[in-house]
């Protein structure tokens, strides 16, 4: 994938998650992938993007 690829759908799936958090009322987000790193700033709150293994080692953290 190309970094304009990337970055076309990074843009989306940010857009997409700030739209569905203001309509669900949520201040922040989460988007996982596969090794970026990223604190968004979006109209309806704040986006976390996060590398699949950093969510992952976090959601066993919380569960214990």
């Amino acid at each position: 994938m190309s970094r304009t690829s990337r970055t076309k759908a990074a843009a989306t799936e940010t857009a997409a998650l700030s739209e569905a958090m203001a309509e669900l009322g949520l201040a922040a987000g989460t988007i996982v992938t596969r090794n970026e790193d990223e604190r968004i700033v979006a109209g309806a709150g704040t986006i976390d993007v996060v590398p699949a293994w950093r969510f992952l080692l976090d959601l066993s953290e919380s569960t214990e």
